[in-house]
This record gives C-alpha cells, structure tokens and sequence, in this order.
C-alpha cells in the first residue's frame, strides 16, 4: 500500500510542478473590467460544445434515422446543471491584504484635521459568482 501512496505522491507533485497560477489582475482593471463581463449562459456554453462533437466524431443534428439526437439534449441539461450548481451553491471568499492608503478629514479645537495613513489589518469579504 506504501507503494501506492508513493506513486500517487510522484504523480501528484509532478503534475502540481506544472501548474502555475495565473498572472494577478490589477485592482483597477478588476473593478472595471469584472462590471463588463455578460455573465454565464447555459445556452451558449452548451451550443458551442454541441458545435464542437464533430471533433470528437460525435454525431450533431438530426441523426439519420431521423430521429432527435440524445446526446445534444443531454449535453445542454448537463450544462445547465453544471452552471446552475455554479450559480446558486459557489461562493467566493476573498483576503484583502494590508496596505490599502486612506485619507480621514475632521476637525477639533485647533481646526480641520486631515489624517494620511495606510489600513494595518488583513480584510476578508465574500463575494456571489454571476
């Protein structure tokens, strides 16, 4: 059994070697870009695999018997249930490190105040996958 466990070890790390994590995305690109993006479509996922089968040798459209092709129905209640668990059961979790720069205005006494400074803590949030 340790032999396995090694083996299963070697592959795993050799494969992890391989993957790198993707390049970070700038904060302002981010909060920009993220408002522009349309959302995903069960639809539209499951039409471009459909018109992909032929890749694969997979039989698209009408089959010549004449009859509907299963496998396309198939594929677009998979997708649609794929995206739907997506949807409603994701959640994102998020870490925002320290640094962010702030700016406070008040005032006392001796007249308005204005504080520069730089948040210390690490912050946390969750987000909803659209």
């Amino acid at each position: 059994m340790a032999n396995i466990s090694n083996i299963l070890s070697v592959i795993t790390n050799m494969l992890s070697a391989y993957r790198t994590p993707p390049p970070e995305i700038p904060s302002l690109l981010l909060l920009t870009g993220a408002k522009l993006r349309p959302g995903l479509s069960p639809t539209l996922i499951a039409a471009k695999i459909i018109s992909r089968q032929n890749e694969a040798g997979a039989p698209t459209g009408v089959l010549p018997s004449g009859g509907t092709n299963i496998m396309e129905a198939m594929e677009v209640i998979r997708v649609q249930e794929i995206i739907n668990a997506i949807l409603t059961d994701a959640r994102i979790d998020i870490a925002i490190a320290p640094g962010i720069t702030l700016q406070a205005n008040g005032a006392n006494g001796g007249g308005p105040i204005v504080v520069l400074g730089s948040t210390i803590g690490v912050g946390s949030g969750t987000g909803i996958i659209r």
